[in-house]
């Protein structure tokens, strides 16, 4: 399959900073079954191979990721879906837990690392349990150095967590989420 991954990011970033007009064309079990799809590594124009072309200019794929605010704030804080939302970072974050990617190795490895932890810091901001669940997962897999102090200052910001969701966020600190 041939595409222009360029041309492709700008229509994922566009979608992204305007989701809402999926709600009006497809249905809820059809929006789920595509954001897995968006998020996953088995479509060759997914956001994640996206992403991980390096022949792509890293400010367009920091476009992109960056542009994922707008998703989680404009349509996954108000309409949760089964799982898609939940595993969304899982999908982008990933290979940093298992060791495919290395914040020591410098380069892109480092500089999308701290896309992901900024943009996962906005995302956990956002006024939405499903959110900030879903950056908390996300967070867990990122490895990155300052996730310990931005999740602390999350607990102890949100007095109203539950023990459980403390209990997520601090495994999540510890990058020993599932």
């Amino acid at each position: 399959m041939e595409f222009d991954a360029k041309k492709i990011s700008a229509y994922y970033i566009q979608m992204f900073e305007q989701p809402e007009f999926l709600l009006s064309q497809f249905t809820k079990a059809q929006l789920e079954e595509g954001f897995w799809a968006i998020q996953g590594p088995n479509l060759n124009c997914s956001v994640s191979r996206i992403i991980e072309d390096s022949e792509l200019l890293l400010s367009v794929r920091e476009a992109c990721i960056r542009s994922m605010v707008d998703l989680f704030k404009r349509l996954f804080a108000g309409e949760p879906f089964d799982t898609s939302v939940q595993m969304w970072w899982d999908s982008l974050c990933y290979d940093w837990h298992c060791g495919n990617r290395k914040r020591e190795r410098g380069g892109e490895d480092l500089e999308l690392q701290d896309i992901y932890f900024q943009t996962l810091a906005k995302v956990l901001a956002i006024d939405s349990w499903i959110c900030q669940g879903a950056a908390l997962h996300g967070l867990g897999h990122l490895h990155h150095p300052d996730t310990q102090a931005l999740i602390s200052r999350y607990i102890e910001e949100h007095s109203s967590l539950t023990k459980e969701q403390v209990a997520y966020a601090q495994a999540a600190a510890k990058f020993e989420v599932l």
